[in-house]
């Protein structure tokens, strides 16, 4: 069962890595950036200034200038822009070359004395530094004119856009009107006929093997959509624990797989279209923008299924009644079908230069369309009572899904949805088609960008609240510090607020889009420096070569990681460095490892090491004042694993402080002490103070037993009593054998020492304590009596002895 369950994870992952390739793989492929010689960038330069000039002069004139022109000239700017910022971008590095041959050669000391090849050579660095300098010049003032010239086009497109909503056209009601469409409609048709016809002959002309290979790829990319939906749904189930990061995840993968689908089957018709050579300009655009359509058309599909979640009303996300969302199931699909076929409708009008009347024909039933589609959407909502049943599985609904009576903003949704369409449908009907229309086109926007925005802060607000609950379980298992709890948490809840502040800045940005401005044309003007790079200092990053350090840093870390453990558990334990050593030599090769990953990851950015010897200058004098103490102590760690003075499990006395060595690491050394508390000691006091190691070498424990006996015992007798309990105790060693001096005696006894050596210092104190109570067993029963203290007793009308000041009795004569 579990194998299955693998292999299903196997084939589901599979297809999302088809589906990733099948779309990288339609984006076009950058050639490689070939080197540029002064003379070829003189030229292009002139050419984009001559190109510049034309589109300011006809900007300038403005002689009937419509919004189709006004396209045209942004579409020349643009690219002029693109092409000026690359060109800036690759003479830079070729400046810079020169420039540090030229300050090779140093300043003219002495012009006369200088020979002829030098100054030849000077001559020439010095002109062509003159000469790159002044085409990167020209080329970012060609970068600031076009900006300059698309603001213009902007404006000119709005003033435009402005007039276009307060004209008047011929009504849907007036019998003019389907005059005018009966006599234009034919010839408009006719035209879309041939281009079908054109369209059609050239997939007829294809051999058979490619049609029946794109028809087999299309079966197959059908066919996995809708195994890849039912699997998602079950591996959903089956492999996610029930929380609100499922349902998030559910809602945003299928999302993508809904958008997927169709635009990878427009993808694979549209194949077929260019097999047999490239389309003509205007008829490629149209088929490049018509799979766009179906990619829209899919993704607001797929948002509309997930937010209602008819079938399953505990994974639905927004408080929609589940009545509601009942009713409105079929809506996703019809709507996604329509804004695909508006957007379509609206490229192919463009194509075949349609008539006046047909462009109102068709924009008239699109704009009626999606108004019937909007308002059956707000009256539902107004009208909808929540009559859900318990959900699935016995779930509390409240749990998991916040489905609520009354929410305020459901409430005014359908009003507004209302008002805003009802004052667009009076505007249809009395011939202000245009404005109608956009009312109804940016409802479908602002709807489309805020529920966009809705799911993605939901799965981002999701995961961080998984993650939370994961650290916190790692904490209750004891598994993490409070520490490592508290810092882990707070970088998550930091990154996730940041994330969903951007999400949520760019959304409103979105929403307030000046009027007539394109979205793509907005997002290229603000977000293009991401696509093209933008240069930091000397630097030039583009998102290729972050993405590539950031893909470095990451699997590099993993690699690190990964060899850590395999050096830790495999490499070390088959060399003689002992266990407890293992562990700190493993750090140390993962510092290594870490070092040389963030030193290529940065490489790969363009940052040279070189580049960064003012950094580490700078860090180093930092290093020396502020962080002396912790280098300090991170070079006496280095010391402590290459020396070995002491050792992980080493009985160790320092400051009065004794206590077992548990763990070495790169800035301090942690102490077990004999009460079982820890002392985190800091390396540097192992090198510059004086330690004692008990255990170090494996030293035998010295135990010694002292006792007095009365002057009149036998010692002879004592010493044989105690050398045999020595001798009798395994724990002693043979050798050194065990021994009994005699240390002296005085009036007030003998004075025995037994000395005997065990294994270990640690067993020491143990093994001294049995044999002092084995030795007095044996005395007594020998019937040996230890040496007790003598005491006087003054008997009545006995004279006491005067003592002195120093407390000795004086003897009377």
């Amino acid at each position: 069962m579990h194998a299955f369950r693998r292999s299903r994870l196997c084939a589901f992952l599979s297809l999302w890595l088809l589906a990733v390739v099948l779309a990288v793989t339609a984006v076009p492929v950058t050639a490689e950036t070939v080197a540029l010689t002064p003379a070829q960038a003189s030229e292009s330069l002139n050419e984009l200034r001559d190109t510049l000039q034309t589109v300011q002069d006809r900007l300038q004139k403005n002689d009937g200038l419509g919004d189709s022109d006004l396209v045209a000239l942004r579409n020349q700017l643009l690219l002029a822009q693109e092409q000026a910022q690359e060109m800036s971008v690759r003479l830079e590095p070729e400046l810079l070359s020169v420039t540090a041959r030229l300050n090779q050669l140093g300043p003219v000391d002495d012009p006369a004395g200088e020979s002829e090849d030098i100054a030849r050579q000077r001559a020439q660095l010095q002109q062509a530094v003159t000469e790159l300098d002044g085409m990167i010049k020209l080329a970012r003032l060609i970068g600031v004119e076009t900006t300059q010239g698309l603001d213009q086009v902007s404006k000119l497109r709005r003033v435009i856009f402005q007039a276009e909503l307060g004209r008047q056209s011929q009504s849907v009601l007036t019998p003019r009107f389907w005059r005018n469409v009966s006599r234009d409609l034919p010839g408009d048709l006719a035209r879309v006929e041939r281009m079908r016809k054109d369209l059609a002959q050239r997939v007829t002309d294809l051999p058979a093997y490619v049609l029946w290979s794109a028809g087999a790829l299309a079966l197959v990319l059908l066919a996995l959509s809708v195994w890849a939906v039912r699997g998602l749904e079950r591996f959903t189930i089956n492999h996610t624990k029930p929380s609100r990061l499922r349902r998030s995840f559910y809602a945003t993968a299928l999302i993508v797989l809904y958008s997927l689908t169709p635009g990878l089957l427009a993808s694979v018709a549209a194949g077929l279209f260019y097999w047999n050579g490239n389309l003509a300009p205007d008829l490629s655009s149209f088929v490049s923008k018509s799979v766009f359509a179906l990619y829209l058309g899919g993704f607001v599909t797929g948002m509309g299924r997930v937010l209602l979640s008819a079938q399953r009303p505990s994974w639905r996300l927004p408080p929609i009644p589940s009545n509601v969302a009942l009713k409105l199931a079929w809506l996703p699909i019809a709507l996604g079908i329509m804004v695909a076929l508006t957007w379509m409708s609206q490229q192919l009008l463009g194509l075949i230069n349609a008539t006046l009347s047909t462009t109102l024909l068709v924009n008239s039933f699109n704009t009626l369309t999606l108004s019937i589609f909007i308002a059956i959407a707000a009256w539902n909502l107004s009208q909808g009572r929540d009559k859900t049943p318990v959900p699935e599985g016995g779930e509390d609904p409240q749990k998991t899904a916040p489905v609520q009576q009354g929410a305020t903003w459901l409430r005014a949704i359908p009003i507004t949805l209302g008002v805003v369409i009802g004052l667009g449908m009076i505007a249809f009907l009395l011939g202000y088609i245009a404005l109608s229309s956009l009312i109804v086109q940016e409802v479908l926007w602002l709807s489309l960008v805020i529920c966009t925005c809705y799911v993605l802060v939901a799965l981002i607000a999701d995961i961080g609240q998984s993650l939370l609950l994961q650290f916190k379980e790692k904490r209750a298992a004891n598994e993490w510090t409070s520490t490592q709890l508290r810092g882990s948490s707070q970088i998550v809840i930091v990154l996730s607020g940041a994330l969903r502040l951007c999400l949520i800045i760019t959304a409103i940005t979105l929403v307030l889009l000046p009027f007539g401005e394109d979205p793509t044309q907005w997002l290229q003007r603000r977000l293009g420096f991401l696509v093209k790079g933008f240069s930091l200092g000397q630097v030039q990053l583009k998102p290729s070569s972050v993405l590539l350090a950031v893909l470095i840093l990451v699997l590099g870390i993993l690699f690190v990681k990964a060899l850590q453990r395999w050096v830790a558990n495999q490499l070390l334990p088959a060399t003689r460095i002992d266990p407890g050593m293992r562990v700190s030599t493993a750090n140390l090769f993962s510092y290594v490892g870490y070092f040389i990953v963030v030193a290529t990851a940065i490489s790969s950015l363009g940052i040279g090491l070189e580049r960064m010897a003012w950094v580490i200058s700078a860090l180093s004098v930092g290093i020396g004042f502020g962080l002396q103490a912790v280098v300090q102590n991170f070079v006496s760690g280095l010391i402590l694993l290459a020396e070995r003075p002491i050792k992980i499990g080493d009985w160790v006395s320092l400051n009065g402080v004794e206590g077992n060595v548990r763990k070495i690491n790169a800035r301090a050394t942690e102490i077990e002490m004999f009460d079982r508390s820890t002392l985190i000691v800091p390396n540097s006091e192992f090198i510059t103070k004086t330690v004692r190691n008990v255990t170090l070498s494996n030293p035998l424990g010295v135990v010694k037993v002292k006792i007095n006996m009365p002057i009149d015992t036998d010692a002879k007798r004592v010493r044989s009593i105690m050398l045999d309990v020595m001798q009798n105790y395994s724990d002693v060693l043979a050798d050194p054998a065990p021994d009994v001096t005699l240390d002296g005696f005085d009036a007030n006894g003998l004075q025995f020492t037994a000395t005997c050596y065990v294994s270990s210092p640690r067993i020491g104190s143990r093994v001294r304590s049995v044999l002092m109570f084995d030795i007095l067993d044996e005395l007594r029963k020998e019937g040996l009596a230890l040496h007790h203290t003598q005491t006087m007793t003054v008997l009545p009308n006995t004279p006491v002895a005067s003592q002195n000041e120093s407390g000795n009795p004086l003897l009377n004569d």
